[in-house]
């Protein structure tokens, strides 16, 4: 991982901090308050009720104070001494320094305020070794606790810095994908059609040479069925590979795409279009990605289109895309409606699976369905990015005529 900012790691040293305070003071003062309550009730030689002994021993709640006190005293030496900060070596070294110190302290207010009087050098020993083994085991317990929190905390930051290295390669691949297209779309549209003019013109020059020279008409006639076929092709295959590879209008809105695609129906089929003005802002108007997803979307209009053309003999034919769903879940939602044959048809559902698989690339689903206009319905829904739902919540059901 890169080497975090200073504030980052100044936040990720008060959170370490805070977290030992939290666990240290919480394991020390439990125990404050049970050592207490285990001298009043445990190792008292006579058995008195609650009510009596706390009348007739005058010294609880000096226990209880001078308890509080240690915990204070043993959570401000780990914040003076930086605890959280230090390796694994210094800081067991740390921590036994400031055991032994609260215990002994402990201890001597203890004999200071009247708690003991002339006590044991045994009964000395055991209250100064259980208040150091007791705080030698809340911080390390805290400090596993620290250290938990770090690799927890080193987890995530790698996950998101993983999703963040996968994000920008897959925008540098959508990128790539759009050049590419673009290139080869520019190629066929300028170069290849180009040569094809020079081709046809060339032919042209040659039948024309033999008619001059009274060429055989079989010959001509097969040299006129090519340069025919070379205009077809310049003029109809060129075209729809180009548009195929990176449809016109795709890089400027949505609504520019589907209205050349619109363009390209026969006249005698009645063709309505709509295309909400929040579609283009759901989609996240610029860059590859954008791009990307707007071709899906073509595709599905254009799929939707030569379904209902070429396999349900539709003749009219009606294009909504808008944008719907409630805060949180907005979806871009298509429907290319027919007045065509229906879903009999396989080579229908065969064309809409391969759109499908295009959209599930973008998170999106299609399917085909019975069209109230008596025909066929391809349905198809992409995702809104959360970061592009607020600002299409109020316009997505506003569409325009495309």
């Amino acid at each position: 991982m890169s080497p975090l900012p200073p504030s980052i790691a100044d936040r990720d040293r008060r959170d370490d901090l805070r977290v030992l305070l939290i666990t240290a003071g919480a394991l020390l003062l439990t125990f404050a308050v049970g050592s207490t309550v285990q001298a009043m009730f445990v190792f008292r030689p006579t058995r008195l009720s609650p009510d009596e002994l706390a009348h007739q021993d005058p010294m609880v709640t000096a226990r209880l104070l001078i308890g509080v006190l240690t915990v204070a005293s043993v959570l401000a030496a780990c914040v003076m001494v930086r605890l959280h900060a230090r390796r694994i070596g210094p800081v067991l070294a740390w921590i036994l320094g400031i055991a032994v110190l609260a215990g002994l302290g402990r201890h001597l207010v203890q004999l200071a305020v009247g708690v003991y009087v002339s006590p044991s050098v045994e009964t000395s020993v055991i209250e100064v070794a259980s208040v150091v083994f007791v705080v030698v085991v809340s911080l390390l317990l805290a400090l596993a606790q620290v250290s938990t929190r770090r690799r927890l905390r080193a987890q995530e930051r790698a996950a998101a810095e993983q999703r963040s290295r996968a994000s920008n390669a897959l925008a540098e691949l959508a990128t790539e994908e759009m050049r590419v297209r673009r290139e080869i779309a520019e190629g066929l549209h300028g170069t290849l059609q180009g040569r094809l003019v020079l081709t046809e013109t060339s032919l042209t020059a040659v039948i024309r040479e033999g008619r001059a020279r009274r060429w055989d008409a079989a010959t001509l006639d097969r040299l006129e069925g090519i340069r025919r076929e070379l205009g077809t092709i310049r003029e109809h295959d060129v075209r729809e590979l180009s548009q195929l590879v990176y449809p016109v209008g795709v890089d400027i809105d949505l609504g520019h795409a589907v209205r050349a695609l619109v363009r390209r129906i026969p006249a005698d089929i009645a063709v309505s279009a709509e295309v909400a003005p929040a579609v283009d802002r759901a989609l996240d108007g610029s860059g590859a990605a954008a791009v990307g997803r707007r071709i899906a979307v073509v595709r599905a209009v254009e799929e939707g289109i030569t379904n209902a053309l070429r396999h349900g003999a539709a003749t009219a034919i009606r294009i909504v895309i808008r944008v719907e769903g409630g805060a949180g879940s907005h979806r871009i939602r298509l429907t290319v409606d027919d007045d065509g044959t229906g879903l009999a048809d396989t080579p229908r559902r065969s064309g809409v699976a391969r759109i499908a698989e295009r959209l599930e690339l973008h998170g999106g689903t299609a399917q085909l369905e019975p069209s109230p206009m008596g025909g066929a319905r391809l349905r198809a829904d992409l995702p809104v990015a959360a970061g592009h739902a607020a600002g299409v919540s109020r316009s997505g059901s506003d569409p325009s005529t495309a």
